[in-house]
């Protein structure tokens, strides 16, 4: 799997690039959407999906902009509920943020499989930092874990509509996945399964 990064606006959120033949999977498209622009320039890309793992604004504020340029948008079902019933204006305790609206074009549910540009997604609902937070296991190789699970540390639960006790539900439901993975997060750098069964405090809850 050929696999860039861009990091996008203030909260350094991790947008992921998977190209395959000329066409691209872009996984949480941040804010900066001019810089996720020039990375799918430089690579000679275009992009054909977008793949959301929760509707905070700073993974999603590209959305609109990917699916003007063609790209189908593929999103957690129950946060984008909640996302249109907010007018796309989200309240996330540290400010306010509206984002552009987009049209879901696959509304995603807990255990849906599917494939883009030959690579298959398999969706493990991981509530906890939102309500309707994904985790994508790729390839049975690659988890791509949003804000759910951090090297070393996990996603945020003192914000409007987190849930302590979901989190650490959905903590167990990866740490019990079965073999390692590479696991690239939302934010800061990417681990691995194992090394998070062995050295995340939050595994051992």
């Amino acid at each position: 799997m050929k696999l860039s990064c861009v990091v996008t606006g203030s909260c350094q959120t991790n947008t992921y690039i998977i190209e395959e033949n000329g066409g691209a999977v872009v996984i949480d498209p941040g804010c900066d959407v001019q810089r996720i622009r020039d990375e799918l320039r430089r690579l000679k890309l275009v992009p054909k999906y977008a793949v959301i793992t929760h509707c905070h604004f700073d993974h999603i504020g590209g959305a609109n902009a990917m699916q003007a340029d063609g790209a189908k948008i593929y999103v957690p079902k129950t946060d984008y509920d909640i996302l249109k019933k907010s007018d796309f204006y989200i309240r996330l305790g540290f400010g306010d943020e509206a984002v552009e609206p987009f049209e879901a074009d696959v509304e995603i549910e807990d255990r849906d499989v599917f494939n883009l540009l030959g690579h298959e997604f398999k969706a493990i609902a991981t509530p906890g930092h939102t309500p309707g937070g994904m985790c994508y296991v790729v390839d049975g190789k690659f988890i791509f874990s949003g804000d759910t699970l951090f090297r070393l540390c996990i996603g945020r639960t003192d914000l409007p509509l987190c849930d302590d006790e979901k989190m650490t539900q959905s903590l167990k439901r990866l740490f019990l996945l079965k073999g390692d993975y590479e696991v690239y997060p939302g934010h800061d750098r990417p681990t691995t399964l194992d090394f998070e069964r062995k050295y995340n405090a939050y595994a051992k809850i």
